[in-house]
């Protein structure tokens, strides 16, 4: 007998499943700084609702951001070490 899980949310074929998860990865990013488009935000909360996997993955992703922000605090450096910088990558590119 199948699980109340299994039967609410029918398995999708392997290849579209992965395919999904896949787009869902490559999207954390957005969808956790709020860039991610109207469209966007609807595949992609309709895929967690489904793949627990991605749900999780996207669960400590965010509590990694929160992490992170919580303790790193915005400093003011001269506009000459900005150009510098600036400067230094150009020169590697």
């Amino acid at each position: 007998m199948e699980s109340k899980f299994t039967e609410a949310y029918p398995k999708a074929p392997d290849e579209t499943r992965q395919a999904d998860c896949e787009k869902v990865s490559g999207m954390l990013d957005l969808m956790i700084d709020g860039e991610a488009s109207s469209e966007e935000q609807t595949f992609f909360n309709h895929h967690i609702e489904e793949c627990v996997s991605c749900f999780e993955n996207h669960q400590k992703q965010k509590l990694l951001k929160g992490l992170v922000t919580g303790h790193l605090k915005r400093v003011i450096v001269p506009k000459s070490l900005v150009q510098s910088i600036k400067a230094r990558i150009q020169e590697t590119l």
